[in-house]
């Protein structure tokens, strides 16, 4: 069996679970999410935010579909910048994010992720351009190593705009959903996917 297949796998195996029970009451602020001290401005009404060298974050990635179906909403993402790792991962995600309307193919996400989970730590340094090279080539897109100046302003400016972010909601761990900017909802609260998706509806529809 396959990682990705293993993935699937177990997030199908979690999905079951969750789906078991679901939470139709109006959700509560302090149980169900909290209010940020500093809210974000100009952000999209939904945020995940996540890392591409987060496990769960990659399981989640599998989930939003169903969530987004369920929430009937759309949800953008924004990757971390928590520490030297975790902004090399920003880089190479917002490098497909400028170059996809924001918005990069799940299949290109799903081999970021194998990338900086799976491969990256066996590669010399030569190894992992090469592997990033091919991978971006796949989707016909730029390198990170060959983005020109005003690519690499964007990215930089992306990165800036996602720490300044987790800093205003105090993200520390994730994935993690903020929603207008406001409201960070707390996922291990939520007993199912439904529950889940009925908080950030319920945020997402809240003046």
């Amino acid at each position: 069996m396959n990682t990705l297949t293993k993935i699937v796998a177990s997030t199908l195996f979690f999905l079951v679970v969750l789906t078991g029970c679901s939470e139709s009451e109006t959700p509560k602020e302090g149980v169900k999410y909290t209010v940020v001290q500093t809210p974000s401005e100009d952000v999209a009404d939904v945020v995940e935010v996540f890392s591409l060298g987060c496990g769960h974050c990659r399981n989640m990635e599998l989930m939003l579909p169903e969530i987004k179906k369920l929430a009937d909403v759309d949800i953008d993402q924004v990757h971390v910048t928590f520490n030297e790792s975790a902004q090399y991962a920003a880089y190479l995600y917002y490098t497909a994010a400028i170059q996809s309307n924001g918005k990069p193919s799940p299949e290109l996400k799903e081999a970021l992720f194998g990338f900086v989970q799976e491969l990256a730590a066996n590669l010399d340094e030569e190894g992992r351009k090469n592997k990033l090279d091919e991978i971006f080539s796949q989707y016909n897109l730029v390198s990170p190593f060959d983005l020109n100046d005003e690519q690499k302003e964007h990215v930089y400016q992306q990165m800036t705009n996602a720490n300044q972010l987790e800093q205003n909601a105090q993200i520390t761990s994730v994935p993690a959903f903020l929603v207008k900017g406001k409201y960070l909802v707390q996922s291990a609260a939520h007993d199912s996917l439904e529950d889940l998706a009925n908080t950030i509806r319920f945020l997402s529809e809240k003046q």
